[in-house]
């Protein structure tokens, strides 16, 4: 039912009649008024526009109301560091040895082009050690005040929009948003660890020639998936009530063959796929959708793997090569990430996210609460 339903929405967006409709023989054609078309690109547009009206990846980071683990305000009192000066005490220090507070003329002046931001860097986990007390101070006029919670949250969502700008992660989300207007429904994976080669050239000294010396690192990954691949629990109403998913793949020989560069993967199984040659069958959507609806010949290049994320007994995986713990080996069942080609099992680990849960992220351009699509 999903399935026609998402063709009739393409073939409307397109401009294209399908089977159903028939032509006399004086009839050539029909016009055909895509006005899905007119309506998918601007809702696509506003939503948009919203979402990347800042110029960055749509996330954001900020503390809870009642933070835990850090404080939401800190402060200190005046001339509290006269008085530990006067008593002797050691004054706290920066790394680079000047105070971070003070007056001038009190030897704790501050450094050199030192900014607001710089003193600051990093004051969410060090404001204790720098006689801040917790709490939001009596008299802003004359005592300072910090917020540790928000100053951390800051620097998260920092570094995990480099980590998600680096990697094309706006890219990723345009496609989900776009099929998310088209067909109703827009589904978005991850993240997962990647590891990224970074091309970088190095010359040498002597001979000065440029060598190609690329380096790896790892970083956090995003994919759009599409409906047409994406198979969950078909008595489940949303992604949380799945006991599981699965991922339709259709994979080169090149791509089949770079997951042995992936962790986990069996190696041997994937040579067995190769050697045994492509699988794929395509769906019968899948001509319909590249307008070759009256061919019949099957594309024989490409592989089939499917990738499970779910429960499975746990008989069944120490049957299949998965090695448990004492912990693990007390449940009946284990939430597991199965990739399967063929008759092969290419993956089998245990579900890598902690606490476990089904990577996908499947939002709804007009909530239906009794079906999933």
């Amino acid at each position: 039912y999903d399935e026609k339903r998402w063709l009739k929405a393409y073939r409307n967006y397109r401009g294209l009649y399908g089977p159903e409709m028939a032509f006399r023989d004086s009839e050539k054609s029909k016009v055909f008024v895509k006005i899905t078309k007119t309506k998918v690109l601007a809702a696509f547009g506003q939503i948009i526009e919203v979402l990347f009206s800042s110029g960055k990846f749509p996330i954001g980071v900020r503390p809870t109301t009642v933070p835990e683990g850090v404080d939401e305000y800190a402060h200190i009192k005046p001339g509290q560091a006269q008085q530990q000066q006067a008593n002797g005490q050691a004054q706290p220090q920066q790394p680079n040895g000047e105070s971070p507070y003070g007056f001038p003329g009190d030897g704790g002046g501050l450094p050199a082009g030192a900014t607001a931001e710089s003193l600051m860097k990093d004051l969410a986990q060090e404001y204790k050690n720098l006689d801040f007390e917790e709490g939001a101070a009596p008299d802003l006029k004359t005592m300072p005040q910090i917020e540790p919670a928000k100053e951390a949250a800051d620097n998260m969502q920092k570094l995990i929009l480099d980590q998600l700008e680096e990697n094309d992660a706006a890219k990723e989300i345009r496609h989900s948003i776009f099929e998310m207007v088209l067909l109703g429904t827009g589904v978005l994976k991850g993240p997962f660890t990647f590891e990224k080669d970074l091309h970088r050239w190095s010359k040498d000294p002597e001979t000065g020639a440029s060598a190609y010396v690329p380096h790896k690192k790892s970083v956090p990954i995003v994919e759009a998936v599409s409906c047409w691949n994406l198979y969950p629990d078909p008595e489940a109403t949303k992604i949380e009530d799945c006991n599981y998913v699965i991922e339709r793949h259709k994979m080169t020989a090149s791509q089949l063959r770079d997951l042995t560069n992936r962790p986990f993967f069996r190696h041997q199984e994937i040579e067995k796929c190769l050697e045994e040659g492509p699988n794929y069958t395509p769906k019968g959507f899948e001509h319909r959708l590249q307008d070759r609806e009256n061919e019949t010949e099957f594309e024989k290049e490409r592989f089939e793997v499917l990738e499970y994320w779910g429960k499975i007994d746990k008989y069944m995986a120490e049957e299949a090569g998965l090695e448990l713990d004492e912990i693990e080996s007390e449940l009946d069942e284990l939430q597991v990430n199965i990739w399967v080609c063929g008759n092969y099992v290419l993956r089998l680990v245990l579900n890598p996210f902690t606490p476990s849960r089904i990577p996908y992220l499947v939002t709804p351009y007009e909530l239906n609460p009794y079906q999933f699509f």
